[in-house]
């Protein structure tokens, strides 16, 4: 089965390559997350689908995005907003005795990356993050916001994902192994 564009028209090869590695490149990082805010393997893998999905319904834009990562993330809060609200739903419609037996995961305050970033980073290290992937930000839009060349800008920023990589792969609630 081929991918498809919004229009219904199959997606062109190099388009199918360019999600295919934007996929291997971000699927288990975008697991992780919905794992670690759901607690269900099975509905994370799911969320993570459907991420990838409407990004094959709009790869041809999202091949120009400035920042595919932002917009991945954007995609998958969406996801996890959906999915926290649908499963409020059931809850409200379960009989007392039920909940009291079986309550469901109640949604985190927030779906914001600020959240799931690890409490070691520095304050500066969180900033860039957050700039970068919820922002969107380019390294010279960062540059020019934090005030520093855009070479340092890159270093800040490759220090600061190296540091939360090594935190969530340390980290109780992130799985190693899917």
């Amino acid at each position: 089965m081929t991918p498809s564009t919004e229009r219904g028209s199959p997606v062109k090869r190099s388009e199918a390559k360019w999600l295919h590695t934007l996929y291997m490149t971000h699927a288990e990082t975008l697991y992780r997350v919905a794992r670690y805010r759901l607690g269900d393997p099975d509905r994370a893998r799911d969320l993570v689908h459907s991420v990838f999905l409407a990004a094959s319904e709009k790869v041809s834009l999202l091949r120009t995005h400035e920042n595919p990562w932002a917009w991945l993330l954007r995609a998958l809060n969406y996801e996890l907003s959906h999915e926290f609200a649908r499963l409020e739903k059931e809850r409200k419609a379960l009989p007392l005795e039920e909940l009291r037996e079986h309550p469901l995961p109640q949604p985190p305050p927030s779906l914001g990356l600020a959240e799931v970033l690890p409490a070691q980073l520095s304050p500066r290290e969180r900033e860039v993050l957050l700039l970068y992937y919820e922002e969107g930000l380019s390294y010279q839009e960062l540059a020019d916001r934090l005030g520093v060349p855009v070479s340092t800008c890159g270093t800040w920023l490759a220090r600061a994902k190296q540091r939360c990589r090594a935190l969530l792969s340390n980290s109780p609630g992130f799985p190693t192994a899917r």
